[in-house]
């Protein structure tokens, strides 16, 4: 037998080869109903087979010559893989999203990205070849005992050398270990990460994590240029962190001006899935970022999708269904946009590359867009997380592509039909806030991007903002009301500040009292961005600071602090 390139490996079983690449869920399309978005694994596998054929001659002729062995596999009818030797950046974990109503309780989705390292003549490998990837978890911290979960996967220039595996037949609220290995050489490996499974969804509330409490580290809005990622850090080294829970805003679109303080983003505004999968790479350097992904699981929920939400700038500012603040599908809104993207165009790129370095799951809904999930973690919380942006949004404040936006907006703040969710998204809210309450969990905690709860300075509204779509918030506290549903707690980003609220209908004047907040439903914690800032609070001082919150919790009666 003869091996034309010296940096390609054959490995075993051309039969399993297509199962390889099948393993790798990146290249999946993120939607179950959209399968043209995802990559043909079997025309990958036939890619894959050509140069194999082409390159080798039957070693029956030559007496001196054998299929080889290598770590113990049989190389006969074999395929190439790269060999030159791997580098296992950005490696993280998530709790694996299944079908809808799965208890999250038995499987994790591993994530990292193997990217090939050149020859000493700096030789890559073409389109054809792949990298060959193995993984193992276990409950042991160095990896010692017996692997719980392996298997092999293969990655490729197609999804930016992006892996992303479901370990199986894990224990419910267990703790464990996992690491990857380059298959030609598992010597080898990606640093190990911690990861861990929830309780089953029937588990008692106060058995809920061996019966510890529960902790959740809450992000939202890290933009690269703005500062550092120190809060990543802080969670993952000084913080005993059960679940990372990103509200949106992972990533910016914009460019900002990161310059001077050694943060300048590479690239243009976001617009092809260059841009996006340059953008996500640069943001996973960091390496607080790093730590916090390496040292727990985010549950990821995003179709464009970390327990990730899609705000609104991982595709590009003030998102709706139809478009963004500077792009849209029309004529002069694909000429605004960066580049001359068209908003359908720019937003599959941003959802390509996202669904490639998140670890993610396919959404298996008939909605092609759908990103909405609940989480049951015992009987102690049902945490449902919504797309507030992206799914079936009405109409924005796009003030940037039309200047009269915000008037348009305003008029239609309180108009009956008009939707921040969506009817379908509506009803399966509905329905999981009852059905947590019937079947007895304790609380309930909504994730989502934006404020929920009024906030009003001095006559301005922030129409993006639940402000914008009252009366989709009233049908919400109505439904509360109505089902003497309580315990409700509602997370909150995007406004890069801080604000606590309670929950109380606008036209609950009889049980609520705002002094003692007796009689709300529920609470509202909306948190600062991880590095961006608000702009009322930007260029001033503390004492300045002070009284503009003074003000807001003045003119806000449900604002608490």
């Amino acid at each position: 037998m003869r091996l034309l390139v010296p940096s390609l490996l054959f490995i075993a079983g051309v039969s399993g080869n297509v199962a390889k690449f099948d393993k790798n869920l990146a290249f999946r399309s993120p939607f179950f109903d959209e399968p043209q978005f995802g990559h043909d694994t079997q025309a990958l596998s036939r890619r894959n087979n050509q140069p194999a054929r082409r390159d080798t001659v039957d070693a029956s002729k030559f007496k001196d010559e054998v299929y080889p062995g290598f770590f113990g596999s049989d190389f006969s009818n074999a395929i190439f893989v790269w060999s030159s030797g791997v580098n296992f950046t950005h490696s993280g974990n998530w709790l694996a999203i299944t079908n809808q109503g799965d208890p999250f309780d038995t499987s994790v989705i591993l994530w990292t990205r193997a990217l090939p390292l050149p020859t000493s003549t700096g030789q890559l490998p073409d389109q054809s070849v792949p990298v060959c990837v193995s993984f193992k978890i276990g409950t042991t911290s160095d990896l010692s005992g017996r692997s719980v979960d392996s298997g092999q996967a293969f990655t490729s220039y197609d999804i930016d050398f992006t892996v992303k595996v479901e370990a199986t037949g894990l224990k419910p609220d267990t703790k464990y270990f996992y690491q990857f290995a380059d298959c030609t050489n598992p010597t080898i490996t990606s640093p190990i990460g911690r990861t861990r499974t929830l309780s089953s969804n029937n588990t008692p509330a106060e058995k809920v994590n061996g019966g510890k409490p529960l902790t959740l580290a809450v992000f939202s809005c890290s933009q690269f240029q703005a500062g550092w990622f120190n809060a990543y850090g802080f969670a993952a080294n000084n913080i005993s962190v059960d679940v990372f829970v990103h509200l949106g805003d992972y990533i910016y679109e914009s460019i900002g001006n990161g310059g001077p303080i050694g943060r300048a983003v590479l690239g243009r505004e976001l617009a092809t899935i260059h841009d996006y999968r340059q953008r996500l790479e640069q943001y996973r350097s960091d390496l607080d970022l790093q730590a916090a992904h390496q040292s727990g699981p985010w549950i990821t929920v995003c179709g464009l999708i970390t327990l990730f939400l899609q705000d609104d700038h991982e595709v590009a500012d003030n998102a709706w269904k139809a478009g963004t603040t500077d792009s849209n599908d029309t004529t002069a809104g694909c000429t605004f946009s960066p580049s001359g993207a068209c908003f359908t165009d720019r937003k599959f790129a941003g959802v390509r590359a996202y669904h490639e370095w998140m670890p993610i799951r396919q959404v298996d809904a008939k909605d092609q867009l759908r990103i909405w999930r609940n989480f049951q973690i015992g009987k102690l919380v049902d945490l449902s997380m919504l797309d507030t942006r992206q799914y079936n949004r009405d109409v924005t404040d796009v003030c940037d592509l039309y200047r009269s936006s915000l008037t348009v907006v305003e008029s239609l703040a309180d108009e009956s039909r008009r939707s921040l969710m969506g009817a379908n998204q509506e009803k399966w809210l509905f329905d999981t806030l009852s059905a947590s309450k019937s079947r007895g969990a304790v609380w309930r905690v909504l994730g989502q991007q934006i404020v929920f709860t009024q906030l009003i300075q001095e006559g301005s509204i922030d129409f993006d903002a639940w402000d914008g779509y009252r009366a989709n918030r009233n049908r919400i506290l109505d439904h509360l009301y109505n089902n003497k549903i309580d315990n409700t707690i509602v997370l909150s980003g995007d406004s890069h500040a801080n604000w606590v609220s309670d929950l109380a209908h606008i036209n609950d004047t009889m049980t609520y009292n705002p002094t003692t907040g007796e009689g709300a439903i529920g609470v509202e914690f909306a948190g600062t961005g991880t590095t961006s800032t608000p702009g009322f609070f930007s260029q001033t001082n503390f004492a300045q600071t002070v009284n503009i919150s003074s003000i807001f919790v003045r003119d806000n009666i449900d604002l608490q602090w």
